[in-house]
């Protein structure tokens, strides 16, 4: 009898160990499982460690992130980061999200220390140019190799003459970062074609071809303004009197609308910078203790910047 009521009890010790082991085991799994799906956000902030979260992406090896100017910028349309393709295949960055830290933050709130949920933005489509005349044409962003996205938080203010949507730079955007109405930042590039190099230049007359020869490229002139004794002057450029056929070519030729007609089937048209954005109406980096997530479709964590 003593030795059968050993066995029973060896057996009941036995079952409660696995019943203890597979109970931690899956309490293990399902916290792992927290916030890797695209979209969810959790409200519990985890404020015993700072550390980085291990990237989980395929894309990790490939994709860098630069703070930009969030450290300092308190201006949505000015705020940016930026995401670098190191990699030697394309990277399809449409549908990512960059989420900051603030969910890691202590803010005080009432007389308490309260913390609240991390903000997010998705990466939306762009176009391959802004649309002078009509509604741009937009497609995925796909960052080729050595190919840079500036992911600015807001948008830009004005939408005239020009509707500003997200848009890879190329050879006339040197034109819309050079008109008073928009402000870009950081500037655009100012790579436009040289107004002498336009076809049918060599056409005009000589007074003409010299004052394009002295053009600055990405810059529409001003057209029938005041000479040098205040006197409105009719058929001039920039203040000079030039014939009729000469202000003509000018004026069709030298802006930004005229550039893409001309040149968007240039083999050099697009450049290597992409420029996103957001839409957000307030800043979403903060100054200090920040950290810039960038996560894929999938909602894999890609890369961290922490400052």
């Amino acid at each position: 009898m003593k030795k059968g009521n050993s066995n029973t009890e060896g057996l009941i010790i036995l079952a409660v160990l696995i019943v203890i082991i597979i109970f931690i085991t899956a309490k293990g799994g399902s916290q792992s499982a927290i916030d890797t799906s695209p979209g969810s956000f959790s409200n519990t902030t985890n404020i015993s460690t700072g550390s980085t979260a291990t990237p989980s992406s395929t894309y990790a090896k490939d994709i860098s992130i630069s703070t930009g100017n969030a450290a300092y910028s308190y201006q949505s349309y000015e705020e940016y980061v930026t995401i670098y393709n190191r990699g030697r295949d394309p990277v399809d960055i449409t549908g990512w999200q960059v989420r900051n830290a603030k969910n890691k933050r202590a803010y005080a709130f009432g007389g308490e220390l309260r913390y609240f949920p991390r903000d997010s933005a998705i990466i939306p489509r762009a176009a391959l140019f802004v649309a002078p005349s009509s509604t741009s044409i937009l497609q995925n962003v796909i960052l080729e190799t050595g190919d840079t996205a500036v992911i600015t938080t807001g948008s830009i203010a004005s939408q005239s003459p020009y509707k500003i949507v997200s848009f890879k730079e190329n050879i006339c955007s040197g034109y819309l970062g050079n008109m008073d109405e928009y402000s870009f930042t950081p500037s655009l590039s100012m790579t436009c074609p040289r107004p002498a190099d336009e076809i049918g230049v060599e056409g005009l007359d000589t007074e003409c071809r010299n004052f394009i020869k002295r053009m600055p490229s990405c810059r529409t002139p001003e057209f029938d303004t005041r000479d040098r004794d205040g006197n409105i002057c009719r058929n001039c450029v920039d203040g000079k009197p030039l014939s009729s056929p000469c202000v003509t070519f000018i004026k069709n030729h030298f802006n930004y609308g005229s550039c893409i007609a001309y040149h968007r089937n240039d083999q050099n048209f697009s450049g290597k910078t992409w420029r996103i954005f957001l839409g957000q109406g307030w800043e979403m980096w903060a100054k200090d203790y920040e950290t810039i997530s960038l996560f894929d479709q999938l909602g894999r964590l890609v890369v961290e910047r922490s400052y």
